[in-house]
């Protein structure tokens, strides 16, 4: 009852300028859903909360991309699995026990998380929709979470250079139009 978020946001996609350009002149060319192994909010299309500058921060470490360029997107999160109420996380927390007991009884080992290949939590936020659909829910059409990264803001600061509100979509008609990033300074001569 609790899962939509009622508001649109704003979300940064990091890619090519190509791309970019695609996706905003051609309505029938979308983003393609991630399908990584160490997707850390599962199969879906990946987008920073307000932050254009870490999507091109991103998109500039990416050595796929040639040109650059942060993509912005107006979305709903629909149905969201918002990792930062309880009641998501916990649900989380029973999916996980789920798999653990599945991989104790085949005795295949665990997938694991590292600092930026996020296998353990792929497996478990895309075992969600198999639970959903044993209890009779609808499936989530996005994740939202926070991520914690970087270096301390100063000694002993609880805030991080880089962290974030990371979010999937995994329900590509979450996403109601893309835009151009414009800069701060730029000047427009309205009509």
């Amino acid at each position: 009852m609790y899962s939509n978020i009622p508001s649109l946001v704003l979300g940064f996609h990091g890619c090519d300028r190509e791309t970019a350009r695609k996706i905003i002149t051609d309505p029938t060319c979308l983003l393609h859903p991630s399908k990584n192994s160490y997707d850390w909010l599962g199969n879906g299309m990946y987008f920073w909360e307000n932050s254009p500058q870490r999507a091109i921060e991103w998109a500039q470490k990416s050595k796929k991309i040639k040109d650059p360029y942060a993509l912005g997107a107006i979305i709903d999160l629909g149905n969201c699995l918002n990792l930062t109420d309880i009641k998501h996380a916990l649900f989380l927390e029973e999916t996980y026990k789920t798999i653990k007991k599945s991989f104790d009884i085949t005795g295949k080992p665990y997938p694991e998380n590292t600092e930026y290949k996020r296998d353990l939590d792929c497996i478990v936020i895309n075992a969600v929709d198999c639970t959903t659909e044993k209890e009779g829910l609808p499936k989530y059409d996005s994740v939202r979470s926070p991520f914690i990264e970087g270096k301390p803001v100063y000694p002993n600061a609880g805030f991080f250079k880089k962290s974030h509100i990371q979010i999937c979509i995994r329900n590509p008609n979450c996403i109601k139009g893309y835009f151009n990033v414009r800069n701060a300074d730029e000047k427009f001569d309205i009509p």
